[in-house]
């Protein structure tokens, strides 16, 4: 194996002291550009890398985050998908930023007491309840998505499904819809209870009476559930569930035209592209994002006391699966976006 150059193999290079190898690789100091850009091209010609894990050590860092991965019985297969995104944008995002990696299973708490880490991520917060207080305990900050992180030192990620369910369902209110039928998966995931929480407080708000669907994941009991829906009057389907593209076909095989006797606007993160070559009417939302947003907050969240929040992005796609805003002129397929 070929050893690693140092600072000392680029002084003898340089002619110079290894205090000005490392004040010119750093930046600091007040030495001439010239000779700044000189020591800097010397290095990159002898190969060296910098050693980032132990200018951690002597920062008092780590270069480590924690992933929580959750203990599922019987896991479905888009908390899977889901969890699995996540999972591999954290380890994308810290790879660029010099960071590696542990992961934790959330039914092992005592794990917590042997490691060292910068940041704790807890993608479903409320299902990581010790290792969360076990984690605070240590002083680790802790990021969490769609949970205030009630710590001095920590970071609440929103990824936005409250955010883009009122943007959905306002889509629909101008396009005239009545009964809003709202579907959700059967398992209680913390994403859809916040969905099912943001539809039935926009439709008490509205007074509307709510009317919440479950499906199981396999989608077997969806035509069902959407021929009860219908009988009951619903004249529109918010897809909650990620499942635009299934109710979209199920929706045809009932052969109903959309939009004109049920309208269909659709939640989705992952199958969004789906969504678009149907013509689907569709708020995507980015989770898969929490990972780079915590590395931009990152820093902020270890050196200054108070919980910070960030708001990833959404966007809402209209297509030809809604109708024109009541009262409006513009063709039902004027395509117009809107993003937070």
């Amino acid at each position: 194996m070929t050893p690693s150059v140092t600072l000392k193999d680029i002084a003898r290079a340089a002619g110079v002291s290894t205090a000005a190898i490392s004040q010119a690789l750093n930046d600091r100091g007040s030495m001439r550009p010239e000779t700044r850009e000189r020591i800097k091209a010397i290095a990159a010609d002898l190969g060296y890398v910098p050693n980032r894990h132990a200018a951690a050590l002597r920062s008092g860092r780590t270069m480590t985050v924690g992933f929580v991965m959750a203990d599922d019985d019987e896991p479905d297969r888009r908390w899977e998908w889901e969890r699995t995104r996540k999972l591999t944008s954290l380890v994308r995002a810290s790879a660029e930023h010099g960071f590696t990696v542990t992961v934790l299973p959330e039914s092992n708490p005592d794990l917590i007491a042997g490691t060292t880490l910068d940041a704790l991520y807890v993608p479903d917060a409320r299902a990581s309840q010790a290792l969360l207080r076990a984690a605070i305990a240590r002083g680790i900050p802790i990021v969490a998505d769609d949970q205030y992180v009630d710590g001095s030192r920590g970071l609440s990620i929103r990824t936005g499904f409250d955010a883009a369910v009122r943007a959905g369902l306002d889509e629909l209110e101008r396009a005239g819809a009545q009964r809003i039928v709202f579907l959700t998966e059967a398992g209680g995931r913390p994403r859809d209870d916040i969905g099912r929480a943001a539809y039935e407080i926009w439709s008490s708000v509205r007074g509307r009476e709510p009317m919440v669907r479950t499906v199981d994941a396999a989608r077997r009991t969806l035509p069902r559930v959407l021929t009860e829906a219908v009988a009951a009057g619903a004249d529109a389907v918010f897809a909650g569930a990620e499942d635009g593209p299934d109710v979209y076909l199920q929706l045809e095989e009932m052969r109903l035209i959309i939009p004109r006797d049920v309208q269909l606007v659709a939640l989705c993160s992952s199958d969004c592209a789906v969504n678009r070559r149907l013509g689907v009417t569709h708020v995507c939302i980015r989770p898969d994002l929490a990972a780079e947003a915590m590395f931009a907050t990152l820093p902020a969240a270890l050196l200054d006391d108070g919980p910070r929040v960030v708001d990833l992005p959404w966007e809402l796609v209209p297509g030809s699966t809604t109708r024109p805003p009541v009262g409006a002129s513009a063709s039902p397929t004027a395509a117009r976006s809107v993003s937070r």
